[in-house]
């Protein structure tokens, strides 16, 4: 027996707005990912390279050489 008149427009959209959700999800994880190995993992290594900029006073690099005067 069927009936006439019977919408299935309700599970369609149910189907489609579980989708969407998983859709948002996945985006928003490769957001926080993609944010937090910008932030933490590329910033490890400019502190690296940057090892130079915290002389002791009175010293200089030269060539990537650390000279302390003797005073």
């Amino acid at each position: 027996m069927s009936f006439r008149g019977v919408d299935n427009s309700n599970s369609t959209k149910s189907f489609f707005g579980k989708k969407l959700m998983i859709v948002i999800i996945i985006v928003l994880a490769a957001g926080l990912t993609f944010a937090v190995w910008f932030f933490f993992i590329s910033d490890s290594n400019t502190a690296i390279q940057n090892g130079d900029n915290f002389l002791p006073p009175n010293c200089y690099s030269i060539n990537g050489k650390q000279i302390c005067p003797k005073t």
